[in-house]
């Protein structure tokens, strides 16, 4: 089984925290489209012989386009390659576009699964984030995907928002149950790489909250969350009644997949490889029949790291008769530093696999410094 993950990289305005690749315009969006469909017949072969399990439209703001242009999208991925019967369909969606018009189209076209960017329902947060929608359309949003017929549905929230306190993070987890979601991201604000907040921070006039305070956070929220019936299956995702994000999952189980699009990732389980990150270049060079991507051909040691990296991200933790199997040489000498981070609460045994716990979750990078060969 396999995945396919298509980037839709246009905004109407550039969120401050964001650094995925996006533009604030819809000028080429025809031209995009017409590039995206060259390079999905292009990359056939791709994924070989595997059965497509997940279909993920991200970005950037998927919602953006209307009912043709994704059904041109879809049709061409169901004409190369063969698209499982209980396929996973997700897209991400803003809540300004959230009309049960829109919505009803996407059931249409066979979307099962939606995620709505709410990041906060407090007015004050989302404006000084530079989001476009307000909290009463965000909870609109909610309400009109379940009349839609969406039974999984999704919200992304952040945590560490500039004036953001504890007590609004509480009233926005009350939402949360209220609204009875069925998934729920939540992402501790970093400063990504070609952010708005990160070019402020460089001049000094924005100021992350201390890693302390964060880590309060993160945990009210863990706590909060399990103690309404979510399982915190991965560091940064909560679901109900095992609505877990499968696509997502399946980067995680390092399962191979296909990215389609502007500055899209790929996976073969042998390589990775990425598309140029640059709207105009991408367009022109799919229009002359040329892909325009990197790759890197994965050592021993990036498998090995990569595997921990994704691994211990979820709550199913690492499999340590595979890396014993796989890589005696290097698990050996991990076996003495995960015991010392089971002594100091960080992992635990989970029957025959080693996970981390959320405390755990909160240090990982430097854990991982330390796993990393």
């Amino acid at each position: 089984m396999a995945g396919v993950y298509i980037h839709i990289p246009f905004c109407r305005s550039k969120c401050f925290y964001c650094g995925f690749y996006s533009v604030a315009s819809l000028q080429l969006k025809t031209a995009y489209l017409n590039a995206l469909v060259k390079e999905i017949r292009m990359r056939k072969e791709y994924l070989q012989e595997e059965v497509v399990s997940t279909l993920y439209f991200g970005g950037g703001t998927p919602s953006c386009l209307n009912e043709s242009e994704l059904e041109l999208i879809l049709d061409n991925i169901h004409n190369v390659w063969d698209i499982d019967k209980q396929a996973e369909y997700s897209i991400e969606v803003n809540p300004e576009d959230a009309s049960m018009e829109k919505l009803s189209a996407f059931r249409r076209l066979g979307f099962n699964r939606i995620t709505i960017g709410v990041q906060s329902f407090h007015d004050s947060i989302l404006k000084r984030i530079n989001r476009s929608h307000s909290a009463n359309q965000a909870i609109t949003a909610i309400e009109n995907a379940k009349m839609s017929g969406f039974d999984n549905i999704g919200v992304d929230l952040i945590i560490g928002l500039p004036g953001s306190s504890v007590a609004e993070l509480e009233v926005d987890l009350k939402k949360v149950s209220v609204l009875n979601i069925d998934h729920v991201s939540v992402y501790i604000l970093s400063l990504d790489s070609n952010s708005v907040f990160e070019k402020l921070s460089e001049k000094g006039k924005f100021r992350p909250l201390s890693d302390d305070f964060l880590a309060q956070q993160y945990l009210l929220v863990s706590d909060y969350l399990k103690s309404i019936d979510y399982e915190h299956y991965e560091i940064s995702n909560f679901a109900k009644k095992f609505k877990y994000s499968r696509h997502n999952t399946s980067y995680w189980q390092q399962k191979p997949y296909i990215g389609l699009g502007v500055a899209a990732h790929s996976y073969d389980i042998i390589s990775r490889q990425w598309n140029i990150a640059h709207l105009k270049k991408y367009i022109d060079s799919l229009n002359n029949r040329f892909l325009n991507f990197e790759k890197e051909i994965l050592t021993d040691a990036d498998k090995w790291n990569e595997y921990l990296m994704t691994n211990f991200r979820t709550m199913w933790g690492i499999d340590p008769y595979y890396l014993k199997n796989e890589y005696p040489c290097w698990w050996n000498k991990l076996t003495e530093k995960i015991e010392n981070y089971k002594h100091l609460g960080l992992m635990v045994m989970s029957g025959e696999r080693i996970r981390m716990t959320e405390r755990g979750w909160l240090v990982s990078d430097g854990i991982f410094s330390e796993l990393f060969v």
